[in-house]
C-alpha cells in the first residue's frame, strides 16, 4: 500500500473512531448502529466496525451476539489488541469461566492499547474486576426469570444470548422450547425438544414436555405415547403423571380409562403424602373470611382477567383476598392483579410443604385452587390440610379425583360428599370490564342460509368432532361453518389437514376461515356458535354469547358442563344444551331450521344473560362467598 493510501486509511479509521465515540458519549446507539452499518463496506474499517457493533450489542444486553462478533475478529489474521481482554470480560459476564480465563491469558500476550474498548462505554469493567463475581449461566437465569414473569420476548432474547455462547446446553435448549411453547410456536418447540433428545437422550421430563407439544399440535396419539413412555421412565413422579392428567382434557373418557394413568397418578399422590398429617386449622367464625386464591399457572390472558375480576369483585366487608401467584405484583405481566388482592405472594419457586406453611402462617380460612392440573408439581398441596376449607375450583381432573381433604366444584347437580356446587358453572362469562351484552340480528334473515361459527385450538379439532359437525352441515341445507382463526390456519399443511378432515364428512367445501376482527364482530357475523368437545375455551364462547350468538354445548363432556349449567341458568338449556352427541346435532339442526325462533332468541339474549347472577364478576364472587360461608358453617356444626 502506498504512503498516501496508508495515510488515507488511517485517517478514515480515526474519523470513524471520533464519530463513534461522540455517539457513545451521547448514548445514541441508534445513530451508532447506522454509522456502523454504513461503514461496514469500507475495507480498512472492518475491524473497528465489528468491534463497534459488538459494543452496541453489549449495551443492549446481547452479550452472546457480541461474543460471536469478536470471536470472528480473533479468528482473522489481525485484530485490535484489546479484543482478547474484551472477550475475557464478556465471557465472564456470560458465566463461561474457562473461556474467560483463556482470553485473559491471551490478552497478556498483546500490547496495551485503548483503541476499541471505549466503544463499550465508560462503565465497561476490567477482567480483574469481574473475575471473582463470575456465576454459572447468568444469561439463562435471566431468561428463566423473565419467562416466569411472563415477559416472553425478553426471556427468548436472554436464552438466545446464552445459546449463542453455549449452543449444546441441554438445560438452555429445554428452556428455549418452553418459551416457544408459551409463545404459541409449538412446531418450533417440538423441533427443539427432538434436538435435545438427540443430544442428551429422551429423559422422562423431555418426553413429558414433548408429549404436551405434540398433543397441542393435534397429534394426540403420538403425544399420548410419549406421555406413557415418560411415565414408564419415571413411574413415581407426581409431576410427570400430573402433566399427562392435564393433557387428558383433550381425550374422551374411554381413552383416559384405558391408559390407567389416572389411577397411577392418584396412587402416587397418596404415596407421597406426609406420613403424619397435621390437622386442619379450626375455623372459629372469624370475620371477614380470609380467602387465598392459588393462581400461579393460569395459562391465558382471558383466564387471568377472569380470576382477577372475580377476586376484585369480592365484598370486602365479608372477605379479605390473598393471591398466591407467579412473579411480583408490580411486574407488567401481573397487571391483572391490580386492585384484586390485599396481599400477593410469589410462590412460583416454592414446594408444597413451604406453600402449606405459608398459607397457615397467613391465617387463611379458605384456599381456592384456580391452578389445578396446570401446576401438576403442586398437586399434593391439599393433602397437607393447609386451611380449614380447601376448594378445587378450576382445571379439575377429567378422570378420577386427587387425594386430599378438599371440596371439588361441581356444576349441573347437587353437591355430594367432598363437593361444592356452583350452580351456573365454574366460569364467569361476563365481561371483566363490565361491558353489557348486545343483541345482534341473525345473518340468516338476509342471507337466507345458516352460518355456524366456532373457535378452537389444533388440539381441540379432532376427527370425531369434524364428523359431528359434518353431520350438522349435512342436516342443514346450504349451511356453512366459519372458523375464527387465532393462528390455526397460518400453516398451509394445517389447511390441508382441515380440508381432509371435513372431506371425510363430505362438507369441506362448506368450511371457511375468518381472519382478524374481534370475537364480538365474529359473533355478529354468524347465526349459531358450535362449542367443541370434550375441550373448549369457555371464555371465548362466553364472548360469543355477549356478542349475540347462541352457543350449542355438549354438557356431558369436559367443560361443556360449565357452559351447559350457565345456559340452563339463563333459561336456554332446553334449546342449546345437549346431553349427548345425537342431541347436540339435533339442537343445532332445530335452531337452524327455525329462523324466526333463532331471531327471537338472539333478541332476548342480553336480558337472559343479565338475569344470571354469575354473569357478572360481582355476582360470581357473591356465589363463591355464599358457598364458602355455608361450607365453613358446616365445619363449625
Amino acid at each position: 500500500m502506498s504512503n498516501s493510501n496508508s495515510q488515507a486509511a488511517a485517517g478514515a479509521v480515526q474519523d470513524f473512531r471520533s464519530k463513534m465515540m461522540e455517539l457513545v458519549r451521547a448514548g445514541d446507539d441508534k445513530a451508532a448502529l447506522a454509522l456502523a452499518e454504513t461503514s461496514i463496506s469500507e475495507p480498512g474499517l472492518v475491524a473497528d466496525v465489528t468491534c463497534a457493533l459488538a459494543a452496541i450489542y453489549y449495551r443492549a444486553g446481547g452479550i452472546g451476539y457480541a461474543i460471536k462478533l469478536l470471536r470472528s475478529q480473533v479468528d482473522s489474521v489481525s485484530y485490535p489488541a484489546e479484543v482478547p481482554e474484551i472477550l475475557a470480560v464478556l465471557y465472564g459476564l456470560a458465566g463461561c469461566l474457562a473461556d474467560a480465563i483463556y482470553y485473559a491469558k491471551l490478552a497478556t500476550t498483546e500490547e496495551a492499547a485503548n483503541e476499541v474498548t471505549p466503544y463499550f462505554g465508560p462503565d465497561f469493567p476490567k477482567f480483574t474486576e469481574i473475575l471473582t463475581q463470575i456465576t454459572a449461566k447468568p444469561l439463562l437465569a435471566r431468561g428463566i426469570a423473565a419467562m416466569n414473569m411472563g415477559d416472553l420476548e425478553q426471556a427468548k432474547f436472554h436464552v438466545e444470548q446464552h445459546l449463542s455462547v453455549t449452543s449444546n446446553d441441554v438445560e438452555a435448549l429445554d428452556t428455549y422450547a418452553q418459551i416457544q411453547l408459551l409463545r404459541g410456536d409449538t412446531a418450533e418447540a417440538i423441533g427443539m425438544l427432538r434436538s435435545i433428545a438427540t443430544l442428551a437422550g429422551p429423559s422422562a421430563t423431555l418426553l413429558s414436555r414433548l408429549a404436551h407439544c405434540l398433543i397441542k399440535s393435534g397429534t394426540a396419539r403420538e403425544g399420548l405415547a410419549c406421555h406413557q413412555e415418560a411415565i414408564a421412565r419415571a413411574p413415581t413422579s407426581a409431576a410427570i403423571l400430573g402433566a399427562a392428567m392435564a393433557d387428558f382434557r383433550y381425550f374422551d373418557g374411554a381413552e383416559i380409562k384405558a391408559t390407567g394413568i389416572a389411577e397411577a397418578w392418584a396412587a402416587q399422590l397418596a404415596a407421597a403424602a406426609p406420613k403424619t398429617v397435621r390437622p386442619a386449622p379450626k375455623y372459629a367464625g372469624a370475620s371477614p373470611i380470609r380467602i387465598c386464591y392459588l393462581c400461579s399457572s393460569l395459562d391465558t390472558p382471558e383466564l387471568r382477567a377472569m380470576v382477577g375480576a372475580v377476586a376484585k369483585a369480592h365484598d370486602r366487608s365479608k372477605v379479605n383476598v390473598i393471591g398466591f401467584g407467579k412473579g411480583e405484583a408490580d411486574s407488567p405481566a401481573n397487571y391483572w392483579t391490580r386492585g384484586a388482592f390485599e396481599l400477593w405472594r410469589d410462590v412460583s419457586a416454592l414446594d408444597v410443604t413451604t406453600m402449606g406453611a405459608l398459607i397457615r402462617g397467613e391465617g387463611v380460612h379458605v384456599v381456592i385452587d384456580a391452578d389445578g392440573l396446570l401446576a401438576p408439581a403442586k398437586s399434593g398441596l391439599f393433602q397437607r390440610n393447609t386451611a380449614p376449607l380447601q376448594i378445587n375450583w378450576l382445571h379439575l381432573p377429567v378422570a378420577g379425583r386427587a387425594p386430599g381433604n378438599y371440596l371439588a366444584c361441581v356444576v349441573g347437580r347437587e353437591a355430594g360428599e367432598g363437593e361444592i356446587a356452583l350452580a351456573s358453572g365454574r366460569y364467569c362469562l361476563g365481561d371483566p370490564l363490565g361491558a353489557a351484552p348486545v343483541a345482534t340480528p341473525a345473518p340468516a334473515v338476509e342471507a337466507g342460509t345458516i352460518t355456524f361459527g366456532t373457535e378452537l385450538s389444533r388440539a381441540e379439532l379432532t376427527p370425531r368432532l369434524a364428523m359431528v359437525w359434518g353431520r350438522i352441515l349435512q342436516a342443514v341445507p346450504g349451511s356453512t361453518l366459519l372458523f375464527r382463526d387465532t393462528g390455526l390456519f397460518q400453516d398451509p399443511p394445517m389447511v390441508d389437514e382441515v380440508v381432509a378432515l371435513f372431506g371425510n364428512a363430505g362438507v369441506s367445501h362448506r368450511i371457511d376461515v375468518v381472519r382478524g376482527g374481534s370475537r364480538a364482530e365474529f359473533a355478529a357475523s354468524i347465526d349459531v356458535a358450535l362449542m367443541p368437545f370434550p375441550s373448549a375455551d369457555n371464555l371465548a364462547f362466553g364472548e360469543f354469547l355477549r356478542g349475540g350468538a347462541p352457543v350449542i354445548a355438549l354438557a356431558s363432556e369436559g367443560v361443556g358442563a360449565d357452559m351447559g349449567a350457565f345456559l340452563a341458568a339463563a333459561g336456554l338449556g332446553e334449546s342449546l344444551v345437549a346431553s349427548d352427541v345425537a342431541a347436540y346435532v339435533a339442537a343445532a339442526s332445530a335452531l337452524a331450521g327455525n329462523v324466526a325462533a333463532l331471531s327471537a332468541m338472539r333478541a332476548a339474549l342480553p336480558e337472559r344473560l343479565a338475569a344470571v347472577p354469575a354473569f357478572s364478576p360481582k355476582g360470581f364472587a357473591a356465589m363463591i362467598e355464599d358457598a364458602v360461608t355455608q361450607a365453613l358453617g358446616r365445619l363449625q356444626a
